[in-house]
């Protein structure tokens, strides 16, 4: 294993942490979060805006506290989980140190001097989370673990868009204790009211159209729309875009894409990344789920993306 870890790095990383992930955070970067402040001391969890439906049965599960914004100033050392940019885990405190630990294809524009630990190959934050615990001779716990192994089945969804260097790690984090029954029954229990209904609306708003023999699927929502994203793969859509805007002139569109035209060299990050350029705002993610977050109507830049998904579609072998 390639040693991920500078002697600056670690010399932060026995400093007072701030494990700051990102907004509406998920199972990844909740669990990457709770592991590393589990075996690093005087460590604080914050969540800036939020924590998904299910990255809040892990923090639950490990029943630990998390900051709801961060302080303006941080003494000491922020680390960014699981966020390719700033904009996707800010405000960032005022602080001297930055560390990223990040897997998401492309990495935006962090402060000067920020350290970043970017392993694009790795299909989840965790992996990499494991691989520095390890390199730190620290001890997982059998709990931990398990929360770690959480990370890393939601990302893949559920070990679907897994290569090799995911079974390895899960096999070692089986060997440290985790669970594999247990990360399902922490995940599967029933959902909350509010968010079985978000998904039933999503698809009443759904509409659908066909290119070529791809389907292209698109809806609004008011919250959960990565769930609602990967619910219409469920039903059948080929590509996913949900969308969610607040009064602030806020919007946020979530996509996912299916194995199948991902196969073919179907990217959603390169979607993303046009209507950045064009709107501005950011994006992040993997081929086949990537997010957008800025200002405009959530009407317009769907159907923006819908269009370069279309012209992606032609373009495909």
């Amino acid at each position: 294993m390639t040693n991920l870890l500078n002697d600056k790095v670690k010399a932060n990383l026995k400093d007072k942490l701030l494990l700051l992930v990102h907004h509406h955070a998920d199972v990844d970067a909740i669990s990457s979060a709770v592991a590393l402040n589990s075996v690093l001391e005087n460590s604080t969890i914050c969540a800036s805006d939020g924590i998904s439906s299910h990255g809040q049965k892990i923090a639950s599960v490990a029943n630990c506290e998390i900051m709801e914004k961060p302080p303006r100033k941080w003494d000491g050392t922020v680390i960014a989980l699981d966020s390719p940019n700033p904009e996707h885990c800010g405000p960032l405190p005022d602080t001297n140190n930055i560390v990223v630990i990040d897997h998401h294809t492309r990495m935006g524009k962090w402060p000067e001097g920020t350290e970043i630990i970017h392993l694009p190959q790795k299909t989840s934050t965790a992996e990499i989370v494991f691989e520095i615990i390890e390199e730190l001779e620290l001890k997982l716990t059998n709990e931990y673990a398990t929360i770690l192994m959480c990370g890393i089945y939601t990302d893949t969804g559920q070990f679907r868009h897994a290569n090799g260097e995911t079974f390895n790690i899960a096999s070692e984090l089986c060997n440290t204790g985790a669970d594999p029954q247990d990360v399902i029954n922490i995940l599967d229990s029933e959902r909350p009211l509010i968010q079985k209904t978000t998904f039933l609306k999503a698809a009443q708003r759904m509409k659908w159209m066909q290119e070529g023999k791809w389907i292209i699927a698109n809806s609004v929502v008011n919250s959960f729309e990565s769930g609602s994203a990967r619910l219409m793969i469920v039903l059948g859509a080929d590509i996913a875009l949900v969308a969610s805007e607040n009064k602030k002139g806020e919007m946020r569109l979530s996509t996912r894409a299916s194995n199948r035209i991902v196969s073919k060299g179907f990217n959603l990050t390169t979607i993303l990344e046009e209507i950045t350029e064009i709107n501005g705002g950011s994006s992040g993610g993997h081929p086949g789920a990537a997010g957008y977050n800025g200002k405009g109507d959530s009407e317009a830049i769907t159907e923006m993306a819908k269009q370069k998904c279309i012209l992606a579609i032609k373009q495909l072998t």
